[in-house]
C-alpha cells in the first residue's frame, strides 16, 4: 500500500489503498481522518518520521494508551490487539481486517517528540445500530401511522433511510424482499396500501451507506379498520323450482375481499319491471351456499341479486336474471255462448286475466247432462278474443260447458259453467207399409213412424211422381197424433194407367227458431201402377211380433253365452289369486298353470284367427282384432277420421265392457284407506301385491300397488301410486321383497300447483325407510328424463352379499301435466331404454305416476305392444288394454292417452330402431346408403326414407301465427324458416307495441337441457336490438356465429372494441378480442342501465363451418368441443347459435354437439331422433339428405379415430334403418344402449 500525504492551504489529504478498496484522509493540518469499512485492512503512516533523519525510537498512541514502541528495532505491542501489527520499512501502524472499537485518534511520537501532523484519526465504518421499536401512533383500514426512534450509533455513516417490513397476520411471513424504503431518515412514516380488517405488526431497518442494520424489534400487533365488502359473490345456478319459487346457489368471495366480520349474506329480488317491489332477505348464514326464495309472482321474469354483508355495510352484488315458472292460467273471461245449432254451438270467451305462462291454447270441455259423459276439445291459436265453435254435439240434448286454458305445463282454472240445449235435427226415414190403389185417380200411402226423431214429428211430407216426370210433387201434413206409430193418407188427382213412385220423410220444427224446419231422410221409395184393383204392396214392419226359427236360435245362443260368463266370472272370483297372462295367441302353450281348465277357456285374446271371445275381453266384433304390422298405419288412419270418431267409439266401449265391480276390500278397509293417494283409485284384491308380514307384529300387508301382465309374460309390471309419506317404508319394502331392478316415473312432484307424489328418495347421501336404508350414488340429468342409482341395504339382513344391491329409477320429467307429449319419440325412446334395462333374474318393473294409472298404463300398453311386435308383427292395444283394466282399474285414463299410444306405436312402426351402439356405426352407415332390398332388387335407399321420415311434418297456419303476422314478417330473413308457436323465443316486449316480443329464433333441445340451444337467423339491422334483447332476458353467454358478415344482407352487429353501444334497457361493450387460426373470439359486457344486473358474453365466431371441415369430418367436433369446454363454467344459459336463416349449419352444430355428449355418456347414438325432433321444432332447417349424411358422416369420423372395436354384422335396411343384430348382453348402466342392454 502507497500512502501519499499532501498539505495545500492548511488541509492534508491522504489517499490509502487498501484490500477493500480506495479509502480517504481528511484532516486540518494537525489531524488526519482515515474513513475504513468493517473489516477492511487499514494502515496509518506517521509522517514525522518520513521527515527525520534518523530514527531510533518510535511510539503509537491510541488517545492516552500505548500500542507499539520500537526503540532501535526492538518491539514492545503494549496494548495492540493481535490484529495490529506495525511495519519496520515504513513506520506506519498495519490494521487487518478493522472493527468498529478500532476507530479513534491515533499519533506517532518520534524521537520523543510530538509534532503537529502526528495526529491521525481512524473511523471504521459499520452498519447502523437497530432502530427503535416503531410505534403506531394512528390507523385507519388501509394505512397506519408509525414513528421509531432512530439509531443509538449509526457507526460513522449517517442514516440515509429506513426499511419498514410488513407481517400480515400473527403467523405471516415478513415481506423482506417487499420492504417500504423511506424517502429520507425521518424516523416516521405514513404506511398505505393495507387490507382492510387484517392484523399487521411492523418493524424498522436503518440503513447508511455501509448497508442496512438488523431489524428493530416488531411492533405491537394491531388491526386495520373494517370497511364494506368489496368482493362479489358468484351465483352458479338460478332455476325455478316452481311457479312460484326461484332455488338459488352461489359461492362466497374471498375471504380477503370481505373486509370485516362475515355475518351473512343479503338477498334481494325483485320483479324486473317493477324496481318499487324490491324486498330482501338476510341470510345470517356465512356457511350458507344456496336458498330458495318463495312466493314468487308466476311467469314473472326477476332480479335476484347475492351480497355479502359485514358490520360496516353491504358488498357490491352479483345479480342474475330468472323466470318463476309457468303457473296455473286464472280463468277465461266472459264466456258465452252464441249461435246454436243441431249439432254445434259457437262459443266465445276472452283470455284469462292471469294468464302465468304462455297460453298454448284452450280447452273446451262439454259434458252431455243426460249421459253423464264429459269430452274435450283444444283450441289452438289463442288470441285476446276467442271465438270456437263446437262440433260433433248430439242433437236435442242438454250440455253444459266449461273452458280452460292451458300453457306447456298447466292447465288453468275453470271458466264459469254454462248451460244449453241443441236444436233437433231431422227424423230417421219412415217406413212404407202400404201403397194401394183406391180410385182410378188416387192412392192410399200408409207409413210407420221413423224410428228415430227428436223431441217430435211435427209434419210428414209425401213426395210422388208419375214415370214421365223427373220432379217430385210434395204434399204435406200435419201429424195428427204424437204417439200414433202408423200414418196414412190418399194422394189424389192422379193418372190412371200410370207407374208411380212415392217416398215420405217426417220434418221437426226447430226448438230454437220457430220458423225453420228439420227435414229428415226420405224413406226407400215405392212404385205402383195406377189401375183398377191394382196390386197392393205391403211392408214388413218392425212390429212384426213372428220370431223366425233363426231368430230363436240366436235368443239360445245368447243365453247359453250369457250363463257361461256367470258361471266363469264366479269361479274367478273364488279362485283366481294373481295376475294371469295376457295371450294373444291363445291356441299356443302358454296357459298359465294357476288357472283352472273351465276358467283358461275364456281367458282369450282378441286376435283375429279366433271365434270365440272372452266374455269379460274383447267386443265380438273383428275390427278389434289385432292388427298386422303392415295395416297399423291404414288401421290408425280410420280411427283418426272425422274427429278421432273411431278413437272415441273404441275407448267408450272398452270403458263400457272393463267396468266391472271388482272386489277391492284391503283398499276400502279403514286402517288402509289414508294409504291411498286417492280415494276412487283402489288396488283390486285378486292382483294387489300382498307385502311380507314380520314374525310377532301385526298384519300390515297392503299398499296400494298391483301385479299387472306383459306381454307373454306374467306380473311383468306393478302398478302403483306416487308414495305419500305415510308408505314409503311400505314402497321400499316392497322394492326390496319382489326383487325390484327399475323403477319407472312419470309424474313431476308438483304439477299445476298441487302434490302429484311426495320425494320418496334421498335427495342426497342416505336416508332410512323402516328396515330399507336408501343410499343416492349417482343422479344423470338428461333432456326429458333422470337417471338415478341408488344402493338399497336391508338393515335386519346381516350377509353382506345378499342385503344390498342397486337399484335404477328412471324418471321423465318432460310428460305435461295435462294431455300427452307432442312427439312419440323421447317416450318411445325413455320405454325402451327403461324396459330394457331390467335384467331376465329381476322382478317386476314398478310403474308409477301420481295415481298409478293413466300414464302407468300408457307405459305399460306402449311396452307390450313393442314387444308383441317383435315377436308376432301384431299389435292389439284393445285387448291387451282390457286385459289389464281387470288388473288395476283406469289404466290408461283418458281418450287422449289412447290415442297418444296409438300414434306412438305408428311412429315406433316408422322409424325403426335408430339408436346405434358405436362399434356397429360404420356398417350401419353403409347399408344406409345400399338401394338393394333383402331380395336384391333395387328399390330407394334406406337414407331417402329415413330423410321423408324425418320431414314429414308440415307446419299450418297456426303453428306460426306470430311470424306471419304483417309487424313481423319484415324481421325474418325467409319465410321457409321460421320459429312455431311453441317453441319460439319471446323476448321483453315494448309496452303498446304489436309484435315486439317477437325474434326469428327457436328453442331446440340438447343431451342435458330441453332448451340447451337458442337456433335463429343471422341478425337484420332492423333486428340487432332485439337480438341482443334476447342474450340479455335469457343469460345467454355464449353465442356461436356461423355467418360471414357483409355489408348488405348479413350486416356487422357487435361494436367495435372499447366501444359502448346504448340498447335502451342495457348498454353492450366490447372488452376483449382475439384472433385464433380458425376462428374469432370476442368477449362483451351487458350492463342494466336501471339496475345493478350485469351479463358477461362471448361470441366464437367460425364463418366457414362446416364448409371448412368437409375433407376431414371429424374436425367439425373441434369448434363443438371448444364451445363446450367454454360454456361448462358457472353459465346456464341457452347457447345461442347462428347462422345466415337459422338453419342447417345451426341445426347441424346443435345436433352434433348433442350427439357428442350422447356418445361420451351412452356408447351410442341416435341421429334420426334429434333430426326429427329438430325438424318439428324449426321446419326447413334439413333441406335433403345429404344434410343428414353429413351428420352420419362426422359421426363415423370420430368414432373410428376413437375407437378401434371390431363392428359386427347387421342386416339390410328397412323403414329407412338399418337393421341391427340386438343379441346383446346386460351392460352396466345407465350408460348402456338400449338394444345392449339385457331385456326384460
Amino acid at each position: 500500500m502507497h500512502n501519499l500525504w499532501s498539505f495545500s492551504v492548511g488541509l492534508c489529504l491522504c489517499f490509502l489503498t487498501t484490500t477493500s478498496g480506495q479509502k480517504w484522509y481528511q484532516g486540518n493540518g494537525d489531524t488526519q481522518n482515515e474513513y475504513v469499512r468493517t473489516g477492511s485492512n487499514a494502515t496509518l503512516f506517521c509522517q514525522p518520521a518520513s521527515d527525520a533523519d534518523n530514527v531510533h525510537r518510535i511510539i503509537w498512541y491510541k488517545e492516552d494508551k500505548k500500542l507499539v514502541e520500537v526503540v532501535n528495532g526492538r518491539r514492545t505491542f503494549w496494548d495492540a490487539g493481535m490484529h495490529v501489527s506495525f511495519q519496520q520499512h515504513n513506520n506506519a501502524l498495519y490494521f487487518r481486517r478493522v472493527t468498529y472499537p478500532d476507530s479513534g485518534e491515533y499519533y506517532c511520537e518520534v524521537n520523543q517528540k510530538r509534532s503537529r501532523n502526528s495526529l491521525a484519526r481512524l473511523l471504521v465504518q459499520d452498519i447502523p445500530d437497530p432502530a427503535g421499536m416503531p410505534l403506531i401512533m394512528g390507523f385507519t383500514s388501509r394505512s397506519v401511522n408509525l414513528s421509531w426512534a432512530p439509531s443509538v450509533d449509526s457507526h460513522n455513516s449517517p442514516i440515509l433511510h429506513y426499511i419498514i417490513h410488513v407481517r400480515v397476520g400473527e403467523m405471516g411471513e415478513w415481506e423482506s424482499a417487499m420492504g417500504i424504503m423511506t424517502p429520507d431518515n425521518k424516523t416516521s412514516y405514513h404506511v398505505i396500501g393495507l387490507q382492510p380488517y387484517t392484523v399487521y405488526s411492523f418493524r424498522v431497518m436503518a440503513v447508511n451507506a455501509i448497508g442496512a442494520s438488523e431489524p428493530s424489534k416488531e411492533s405491537y400487533y394491531m388491526v386495520t379498520l373494517r370497511e364494506v365488502p368489496d368482493g362479489k359473490s358468484t351465483i352458479t345456478s338460478a332455476v325455478n323450482a316452481s311457479s312460484t319459487s326461484i332455488r338459488l346457489k352461489w359461492a362466497p368471495p374471498p375471504a380477503n375481499t370481505i373486509h370485516g366480520e362475515f355475518i351473512g349474506y343479503r338477498i334481494t329480488y325483485r320483479p324486473r319491471d317493477r324496481p318499487e317491489e324490491e324486498r330482501e332477505i338476510i341470510l345470517r348464514f356465512p356457511a350458507l351456499r344456496e336458498y330458495t326464495i318463495r312466493n314468487l309472482d308466476i311467469f314473472t321474469q326477476y332480479l335476484i341479486s347475492v351480497q355479502v354483508f359485514n358490520p360496516a355495510g353491504h358488498g357490491p352484488a352479483a345479480t342474475v336474471a330468472v323466470m318463476t315458472d309457468e303457473g296455473t292460467p286464472s280463468k277465461p273471461l266472459n264466456l258465452t255462448i252464441g249461435k246454436v245449432g243441431d249439432s254445434s254451438a259457437r262459443l266465445r270467451w276472452q283470455e284469462p286475466e292471469f294468464p302465468n305462462g304462455i297460453i298454448q291454447g284452450y280447452r273446451v270441455y262439454f259434458q252431455h247432462t243426460a249421459l253423464n259423459i264429459t269430452e274435450m276439445r283444444k283450441a289452438q291459436n289463442p288470441q285476446p278474443v276467442m271465438d270456437y265453435v263446437l262440433q260433433n254435439l248430439k242433437p236435442f240434448s242438454s250440455y253444459k260447458i266449461w273452458v280452460n286454458a292451458f300453457t306447456w305445463k298447466h292447465e288453468g282454472e275453470t271458466s264459469k259453467i254454462l248451460e244449453f240445449h241443441t236444436d233437433v235435427q231431422g227424423p230417421s226415414a219412415p217406413y212404407i207399409v202400404n201403397l194401394t190403389c183406391q180410385t182410378l185417380d188416387s192412392l192410399y200411402v200408409q207409413w210407420e213412424r221413423p224410428q228415430i226423431f227428436f223431441n217430435r214429428i211435427d209434419y210428414y211430407f209425401v213426395h210422388y211422381r208419375s214415370e214421365n216426370n223427373w220432379d217430385f210433387e210434395e204434399i204435406a201434413m200435419a201429424s195428427p197424433h204424437e204417439r200414433a206409430i202408423e200414418h196414412g193418407m190418399f194422394i189424389p188427382n192422379l193418372t190412371a194407367n200410370t207407374m208411380y213412385e212415392v217416398k215420405v220423410r217426417g220434418a221437426t220444427r226447430s226448438v230454437i227458431e220457430h220458423s225453420k224446419l228439420f227435414k229428415g231422410q226420405f224413406s226407400e221409395p215405392r212404385k205402383v201402377l195406377l189401375q183398377n184393383k191394382c196390386p197392393m204392396f205391403n211392408g214388413v214392419p218392425y212390429s212384426d211380433s213372428s220370431l223366425s226359427a233363426g231368430m230363436v236360435a240366436g235368443v239360445m245362443c245368447a243365453s247359453f253365452a250369457l250363463l257361461l260368463a256367470i258361471i266363469s266370472f264366479v269361479l274367478w272370483r273364488k279362485y283366481f289369486q294373481a295376475a294371469y297372462y295376457y295371450l294373444d295367441d291363445p291356441l299356443g302353450n302358454r296357459a298359465s298353470p294357476q288357472l283352472s281348465e273351465t276358467f283358461a277357456c275364456f281367458v282369450l285374446s282378441c286376435d283375429s284367427d279366433v271365434s270365440e271371445q272372452s266374455t269379460v275381453g274383447c267386443l265380438n266384433d273383428s275390427e278389434y282384432a289385432a292388427i298386422p304390422v303392415h295395416l297399423f298405419s291404414k288401421h290408425v288412419s280410420d280411427l283418426h277420421a272425422d274427429g278421432d270418431i273411431g278413437f272415441s267409439r273404441e275407448y267408450e266401449a272398452i270403458q263400457q265392457v272393463t267396468d266391472l265391480d271388482l272386489m277391492s276390500e284391503h283398499s276400502q278397509s279403514t286402517d288402509n284407506k289414508n294409504k291411498n293417494r286417492y280415494v276412487n283409485i283402489v288396488a283390486y284384491d285378486h292382483t294387489r301385491v300382498i307385502l311380507k308380514s314380520s314374525a310377532g307384529q301385526k298384519k300390515m300387508d297392503y299398499i296400494n300397488a298391483n301385479y299387472i301382465d306383459g306381454y307373454n309374460k306374467p306380473a311383468a309390471y306393478i302398478g302403483t301410486q306416487g308414495p305419500l309419506p305415510s308408505t314409503f317404508d311400505d314402497y321400499w319394502r316392497m322394492i326390496w321383497e319382489q326383487r325390484v331392478y327399475i323403477i319407472v316415473m312419470i309424474t313431476n312432484l308438483v304439477e299445476r300447483g298441487r302434490r302429484k307424489c311426495d320425494m320418496y328418495w334421498p335427495k342426497e347421501g342416505s336416508e332410512t325407510y323402516g328396515v330399507i336404508q336408501v343410499r343416492l350414488v349417482e343422479e344423470l340429468v338428461m333432456s326429458t328424463y333422470t337417471v338415478r342409482t341408488f344402493a338399497i341395504r336391508n338393515l335386519k339382513m346381516k350377509k353382506k352379499m345378499m342385503c344390498e344391491r342397486n337399484v335404477y329409477q328412471y324418471h321423465y320429467t318432460n310428460w305435461p301435466d295435462h294431455g300427452v307429449p307432442d312427439h312419440a319419440l323421447p317416450v318411445l325412446n325413455f320405454i325402451r331404454k327403461s324396459s330394457n334395462a331390467n335384467p331376465n333374474n329381476a322382478g317386476p318393473i314398478i310403474v308409477h305416476c301420481s295415481a298409478g294409472v293413466g300414464r302407468t298404463g300408457t307405459y305399460i300398453v306402449l311396452d307390450a305392444m313393442l314387444r308383441q311386435i317383435q315377436h308376432r308383427q301384431s299389435i292389439n292395444v284393445c285387448g291387451f288394454l282390457k286385459h289389464i283394466r281387470q288388473q288395476r282399474n283406469y289404466l290408461v285414463q283418458t281418450e287422449e292417452q289412447y290415442i297418444f299410444i296409438h300414434d306412438a306405436i305408428l311412429e315406433a312402426l316408422e322409424s325403426g330402431e335408430t339408436e346405434i351402439s358405436s362399434h356397429k356405426f360404420g356398417t350401419y352407415l353403409t347399408n344406409l346408403n345400399n338401394p338393394l332390398n333383402e331380395n336384391g332388387e333395387k328399390c330407394q335407399t334406406p337414407i331417402e326414407k329415413q330423410f321423408k321420415l324425418v320431414t314429414s311434418f308440415k307446419a299450418r297456419d297456426f303453428n306460426v301465427v306470430s311470424a306471419l303476422k304483417p309487424c313481423n314478417k319484415i324481421k325474418n330473413h325467409s319465410l321457409n324458416l321460421i320459429p312455431l308457436e311453441s317453441y319460439r323465443v319471446h323476448i321483453t316486449p315494448k309496452p303498446g307495441t304489436d309484435g315486439s316480443d317477437y325474434i326469428n329464433a327457436t328453442f331446440l333441445p340438447g343431451f342435458h337441457k330441453l332448451r340447451e340451444f337458442i337456433i335463429t337467423q343471422h341478425p337484420m339491422v332492423n333486428t340487432i336490438p332485439d337480438f341482443w334483447q334476447m342474450v340479455f332476458d335469457h343469460n345467454s353467454q355464449t353465442v356461436v356465429v356461423l355467418s360471414s358478415v357483409d355489408e348488405k344482407e348479413f350486416p356487422c352487429f357487435w361494436p367495435k372494441k372499447g366501444e359502448e353501444i346504448d340498447h335502451g334497457g342495457f348498454k353492450l361493450k366490447m372488452v376483449d378480442e382475439s384472433c385464433q387460426e380458425a376462428f374469432v373470439t370476442r368477449d362483451f359486457i351487458m350492463q342494466a342501465t336501471q339496475d345493478e344486473y350485469e351479463v358477461t358474453c362471448r361470441i366464437i365466431q367460425c364463418p366457414g363451418w362446416p364448409e371448412s371441415c368437409m375433407t376431414a369430418p371429424s374436425s367439425c367436433f373441434d369448434l363443438v368441443q371448444i364451445v363446450q369446454k367454454w360454456h361448462l363454467e358457472y353459465q346456464f344459459g341457452p347457447i345461442i347459435v347462428v347462422d345466415r336463416y337459422g338453419g342447417t349449419e345451426a341445426a347441424s352444430f346443435c345436433c352434433l354437439t348433442t350427439l357428442n355428449k350422447q356418445l361420451d355418456y351412452e356408447k351410442c347414438v341416435d341421429v334420426y331422433l334429434n333430426a326429427k325432433l329438430y325438424h318439428m321444432r324449426r321446419p326447413g332447417i334439413w333441406k335433403n339428405q345429404e344434410d343428414l349424411m353429413f351428420l352420419y358422416r362426422a359421426l363415423e369420423n370420430v368414432i373410428a379415430s376413437g375407437s378401434s372395436e371390431t363392428e359386427s354384422a347387421m342386416g339390410n335396411a328397412t323403414n329407412g334403418h338399418a337393421n341391427v343384430n340386438t343379441n346383446g348382453h346386460a351392460v352396466k348402466l345407465p350408460s348402456a344402449c338400449s338394444k345392449e342392454s339385457a331385456t326384460a
